[in-house]
């Protein structure tokens, strides 16, 4: 008969395996935050590697008439619904994000700091409502980083992600890693958090 230790590894290992197999299960769910596209002052686009459907997604909006001005934090851009190009900001992003001209704090994760920098450029402009576009699996962690930087702001920011077709909706390996680095990117916001000073 196995003996109470190993009989508690038994059973940890199993937990540990459901727990698991619930992540792989409801993981991608969590991460897939959206909220219906409301008429706002802004449309923020958050750049990353499929940056072109991100960019169409946003442009999209904006032929719509969701929206007067779209934000590209990570460069800095800022461009009216009137002179929209349909190729603008589809180049690759700076990896060195500055907020206002100053360096971010080293440990700051690049998303933190597009959501910063978003935030200056609606004070900028005095605007109260933005749509913030994002892939699905990125839009719970700008959610997460949106609701602490604009704690105490009177502003109405919706998180859109983009369309995805479904051909592309069947979940590979390499998704899940995706998905796994996301997790992993929230947790380090949520421990470094409280300590930020910006």
């Amino acid at each position: 008969m196995p003996s109470k230790k190993k009989l508690l590894t038994y059973f940890l290992v199993l937990l540990l395996l459901a727990n698991v197999l619930v992540l792989f299960y409801y993981g991608p769910r969590y991460l897939t935050y959206a909220d219906k596209p409301l008429r706002s002052d802004a449309v923020v686009l958050f750049v990353g590697l499929d940056n072109k459907a991100r960019q169409e997604d946003a442009n999209r909006l904006m032929s719509e008439g969701y929206a007067r001005y779209l934000f590209i934090p990570a460069y800095g851009r800022i461009t009216e619904a009137s002179s929209l190009s349909s190729t603008a900001g589809t180049k690759k992003a700076n990896p060195k994000l500055i907020i206002s001209g100053r360096k971010p704090r080293p440990y700051f994760e690049n998303t933190h700091v597009e959501v910063l920098e978003a935030k200056r450029m609606m004070e900028q402009y005095g605007l109260k409502s933005a749509i913030f576009v994002s892939s699905p699996d990125h839009m719970r962690r700008i959610k997460i980083i949106t609701e602490k930087i604009f704690f105490e702001e009177p502003v109405i920011i919706v998180f859109v992600p983009i369309r995805v077709e479904p051909a592309h909706q069947d979940l590979t390996l390499s998704d899940y890693k995706r998905m796994g680095k996301e997790y992993v990117k929230i947790i380090w916001f949520l421990m470094y958090s409280p300590f930020r000073s910006t």
